[in-house]
């Protein structure tokens, strides 16, 4: 049976959209310390009530089996995401959680790797009894001890001591400078814009706003200047939509809806090919 060819140009071209979408995305979820195992977790329960709230929108009830067909998810699953929806803090499962989280975890809650006072111990990086290499065959699933060492290290989560003994610094592996505010308004803001291209691409004729304008005769020297310019008449212009608003009544009427308007500004950042910068030597650990 012959399939139409538009509709394999559309799935293969939303493909590569996707796969476009998804490396900002993967690096935001590996930033945070999350793992890939956690992030298809919650695609699952995002579809499974994205649709949920599809079917609502047409019926007074909730079809599991309708849910299943169109997201392939098993309908046990789906029904433990719906009974389970209203639950903001689930224990995270200790199976999908990055291996350098994991180990971090057990360093700070496990007696056999801490202290007297309850703090991750200072631990030798080899050899028998407690060591940082006992540490990363019990949860690291089977990743090298130096593997998990350096990912460590270029994290910021463990200080290596000139006795070639390893120091918790953090109970999590995460990019530095990253804050909670930080967090909220990068899930804030991208699902406004994504849901607003959303709209446009469903429903053309009556598409929300989204304009773009971009250009390449800037030259490197010029960006300062061109963002400062670019950040006050920003600003300038959201004080004024920020003003019309101000003007509607306080009352909310049931047919409002909130308005939310956004500027930013994106550079395209060019990754050259990853030269190691001279002081960058391995160091290299004996067994003792």
């Amino acid at each position: 049976m012959s399939v139409t060819p538009g509709r394999n140009d559309v799935r293969a071209v939303a493909r590569r959209a996707l796969l476009q979408l998804l490396e900002p995305l993967s690096e935001f979820v590996i930033d945070t310390g999350l793992s890939t195992n956690e992030l298809n977790s919650i695609l699952r329960h995002a579809a499974v009530r994205s649709m949920a709230a599809r079917q609502l929108e047409v019926s007074d009830r909730v079809n599991i089996s309708g849910i299943a067909a169109t997201t392939g998810i098993p309908r046990s699953e789906i029904s433990r995401i719906l009974k389970n929806s209203d639950k903001k803090n689930e224990k995270l499962n200790d199976r999908r959680q990055q291996s350098t989280n994991r180990i971090l975890a057990a360093w700070h809650e496990q007696p056999k790797f801490t202290d007297a006072n309850g703090q991750p111990a200072d631990l030798k990086l080899y050899g028998r009894g407690v060591s940082f290499e006992s540490l990363v065959k019990a949860y690291g699933r089977g990743i090298p001890t130096r593997a998990v060492l350096d990912e460590l290290v270029r994290t910021h989560a463990v200080d290596v001591l000139p006795s070639q003994k390893i120091r918790a610094k953090t109970s999590l592996s995460v990019h530095r400078g990253i804050s909670h505010q930080m967090i909220k308004a990068f899930g804030d803001r991208a699902a406004e814009l994504l849901s607003t291209m959303l709209t446009n691409m469903r429903d053309p004729g009556s598409a929300r706003f989204v304009g773009s304008v971009s250009g390449f005769t800037l030259k490197a020297n010029a960006l300062p200047l061109f963002k400062k310019e670019l950040s006050t008449k920003g600003a300038e212009f959201l004080a004024e939509i920020q003003e019309s608003l101000a003007h509607e009544p306080v009352e909310r009427s049931r047919r409002s809806n909130p308005v939310s308007v956004t500027v930013y500004y994106h550079e395209a950042v060019r990754r050259r090919a990853s030269r190691k910068p001279p002081s960058s030597k391995r160091r290299n650990f004996r067994r003792n």
